[in-house]
């Protein structure tokens, strides 16, 4: 456990070992400029609810970047340029790498997320979006 001495709250120390253990790269000057923002009372420790706002804040941009990454790739199967491809081609992408999802778990992706246009193509920037506010 982070909080050696268990009153509730984690030294900048202790935050560093924190988020390096939760495979965040994050750099000494990033740690104070973290503390600067969340520990508001000044006694260089934070508490739990202020953790989770730092782990909040620091994962943002890995998701904003991860989700740049995703609408990419999905991108050059964009044979119409309009933000769609085949459901063809989003099944095969979904089945045939990473992890393999079955048939049944796409058919709910596609539905949960509204993503089908009449046409039958999936919108895959609203997919992305909804997926990764769920």
């Amino acid at each position: 456990m982070v909080d050696d001495d268990s009153d509730g709250s984690i030294t900048r120390s202790q935050l560093c070992m924190c988020l390096r253990a939760m495979q965040y790269s994050i750099s000494n000057r990033e740690i104070n400029d973290l503390m600067k923002k969340f520990d508001s009372d000044k006694t260089d420790q934070i508490n739990f609810p202020q953790l989770l706002q730092i782990i909040a804040a620091t994962e943002q941009p890995n998701l904003t970047k991860q989700t740049q990454t995703i609408l990419s790739a999905l991108k050059l199967f964009d044979t119409q340029n309009d933000e769609t491809i085949s459901e063809n081609d989003f099944r095969f992408l979904m089945q045939q790498t990473g992890e393999q999802l079955s048939k049944d778990s796409v058919d709910d992706m596609i539905q949960s997320t509204d993503a089908r246009t009449k046409n039958g193509r999936i919108q895959y920037r609203k997919l992305v979006s909804t997926l990764i506010h769920l």
